[in-house]
């Protein structure tokens, strides 16, 4: 690392507390407020500065906080501004706009937000190199010091457009709760049939793997892409008499994979069309 940061993180969480983890970790001077619950990992207690007046100057303050909370703390903190160059939040939906409050006062402001499950302080830190995060700045100056310190971290980066973040946000929720809520479907089919869920960790494995060399859509496979209606009708049965909720889980599953598979079929048959000089009359 060739810059130590000074970084203060307000409300120390799951990601504020992952970064500042890391960042310590990585050789960065960390200072922390933590936020309304005084909750703080034990690994950063003695990184607590009681009030954020008290804070020492610093080169990049994180704002941890619930999205709802961002605008409300950069209020207040703007009221008696911390001695910081730069403030970012680490929300990859709100825009940077809920900084302004500090930004009139001096501060530059952006986003960096992990592209990374962080359940803790303590697993996300240990996840986070490797990772990607999204930057949102209004100056390079901004984006150069968020691009530094994530690198630092061992975390690649890429530019963000902030009126995009919602839209990307919902693209990381999905890959985020959909993998996990189709797996816990799964594991309560396999737990019926009395199969260790464990089991499965080698298709789920190469089916992830497919989905990033080929592309989700080519990488579907089963009963629904082949349209083997009576094996899915089977598997409907099975599962509402396990019970009605989680037939219905798997109903809405197959029900989006095979839109999916449809859409994809539908792409293919017009590449054909066109590659014969269009289709049939």
């Amino acid at each position: 690392m060739s810059t130590r940061l000074r970084l203060a993180v307000i409300g120390p969480g799951r990601a504020g507390g992952a970064l500042a983890i890391a960042a310590l970790a990585a050789g960065h001077s960390v200072e922390t407020v933590t936020g309304p619950s005084g909750a703080i990992p034990p690994a950063l207690a003695e990184t607590r500065v009681k009030q954020a007046g008290r804070l020492s100057p610093c080169d990049l303050l994180i704002l941890g906080t619930p999205d709802d909370a961002i605008e409300e703390t950069a209020l207040r903190l703007a009221a008696d501004p911390p001695p910081a160059g730069t403030a970012a939040h680490l929300s990859g939906f709100a825009s940077i706009a809920r900084l302004e409050a500090l930004e009139r006062v001096g501060l530059e402001i952006g986003c960096l937000h992990p592209l990374q499950t962080l359940p803790s302080p303590q697993r996300g830190a240990a996840a986070l190199a490797g990772s990607t995060a999204a930057i949102t700045t209004r100056s390079e100056h901004a984006a150069a010091l968020l691009r530094s310190f994530a690198r630092s971290l061992g975390i690649s980066s890429f530019r963000l457009e902030d009126r995009l973040k919602p839209l990307y946000h919902a693209g990381a929720a999905t890959v985020a709760l959909g993998v996990a809520t189709a797996l816990g479907v799964a594991a309560d089919l396999f737990e019926a049939a009395g199969v260790s869920f464990s089991q499965s960790r080698g298709l789920a494995t190469q089916v992830l793997e497919n989905c990033f060399e080929m592309g989700p859509d080519q990488a579907l496979t089963g009963p629904v892409v082949r349209g083997d209606r009576g094996t899915i009708t089977g598997h409907l049965r099975a599962a509402e008499a396990v019970s009605p909720e989680l037939a219905h889980q798997y109903r809405l599953i197959g029900r989006t994979a095979a839109h999916r598979a449809g859409d994809r079929g539908e792409a293919h048959q017009a590449k054909r069309d066109r590659s014969a000089g269009g289709p049939p009359s």
